[in-house]
């Protein structure tokens, strides 16, 4: 499903052969493949061949081989006009307790992430649901009820500011342009309706499927799929990310913040903290007490924190770090299962629509 037909040959040539693999890791292709695909998730295997310099059927192999291993995966992902409420969720887990309860966490389908973390707080979980009645129920029955909870703490996401686009530093500006989609023109609003949710689910396991096996997926015909596809994202309502094992391909440690704001607004910090090539989510919180942005960001070593907070200080002084903490196990990322090195073994597809206690 190309988004556009690219216009501009890049400058900056990278190396297609496979000699040159780190052994049983990625490369200098690699990590550019997945640059590319992170500024446009659709991109034809033929628009990332004119963007890297090389072979359509060289970019097809290194994706193949980069999803067969675990290391990378496309989703789809709600829109900025589908309707939903989302929230974080922090426990404090008994001791031994924490793998087996994010484990539970994990298997249900509206928690879309959870990580097990330094600190007193020592699990975390991202929850997304269709309305706030379901948020509800999620927050303040089923995930406190947990065995080996001992203590919880939750927050509203009023507003996010990053979660579907990172950068990785492995393409030049004129690849970036290159690759970078057209904005979308917009249709009037659409009432998301089960057909839609067939699609967002199937659409769950492979963001990158054709529109002849996402209609076989969903059993509907292909031009039907593809009507609907360009409704969907015309009207805001779908959009699709890239991500990454982010161990194997140098970014080892993952941090999170919680971050108290004062002489700026919130949105004036979030836009900042979305432009730091470190930052991977970033959303307003509020109900979690102090705490008005919650953070996570990637870093290839902890020390790396310090620079990024002077930087965040610098541009704006009223901002503090209320809280931070290392990640010592991600379970779950935007729905993929997570081995212990960090790469996907599973997908518990995000289901923002299932009734409590069903997938």
């Amino acid at each position: 499903m190309p988004a556009r037909v690219v216009q501009h040959l890049c400058v900056k040539r990278v190396t297609s052969s496979d000699n040159c693999r780190v052994a049983d890791g990625v490369d200098e292709l690699d990590i550019a493949l997945l640059d590319a695909l992170h500024l446009n998730p659709l991109a034809s295997f033929e628009e990332l061949g004119t963007v890297l310099d090389v072979s359509p059927v060289t970019a097809a192999r290194r994706w193949r081989q980069l999803v067969s291993t675990g290391r990378a995966w496309v989703s789809s992902a709600p829109g900025p006009q589908l309707p939903m409420k989302a929230a974080l969720f922090e426990a404090d887990c008994l001791p031994g307790a924490a793998p087996a309860v994010t484990s539970e966490f994990a298997a249900i389908p509206q928690v879309f992430s959870t990580n097990i973390t330094t600190g007193k707080d020592n699990l975390y979980a991202l929850v997304v649901a269709a309305d706030q009645p379901l948020l509800a129920e999620l927050v303040v029955d089923t995930l406190p009820a947990v065995a080996g909870v001992s203590r919880v703490q939750s927050a509203l996401l009023t507003q996010l500011f990053s979660g579907t686009r990172w950068r990785l530093g492995g393409l030049s500006p004129d690849q970036v342009r290159a690759v970078t989609p057209e904005p979308a023109e917009t249709n009037p609003p659409h009432e998301f309706d089960a057909f839609d949710r067939e699609l967002f689910l199937a659409l769950q396991r492979d963001g990158r499927l054709s529109f002849r096996d996402l209609a076989a997926a969903v059993g509907r015909p292909e031009p039907t799929v593809r009507r609907r596809m360009g409704l969907l994202t015309k009207a805001g309502m779908l959009v699709f990310r890239t991500d990454f094992a982010r161990v194997q391909a140098g970014w080892p440690t993952a941090v999170v913040l919680k971050l108290g704001v004062t002489g700026s607004t919130v949105a004036e910090v979030g836009r900042t903290l979305v432009r730091y090539s470190e930052t991977r989510f970033c959303a307003a919180i509020t109900g979690g007490g102090a705490a008005n942005l919650f953070v996570t960001m990637q870093l290839h070593n902890v020390s790396d924190l310090d620079p990024v907070i002077r930087r965040l200080s610098a541009e704006h002084p009223g901002v503090t770090v209320l809280d931070n903490r290392v990640v010592m196990r991600s379970v779950k990322s935007w729905g993929r299962l997570l081995g212990l090195d960090g790469r996907a073994r599973d997908v518990v597809p995000v289901d923002l629509w299932a009734p409590v206690g069903k997938g």
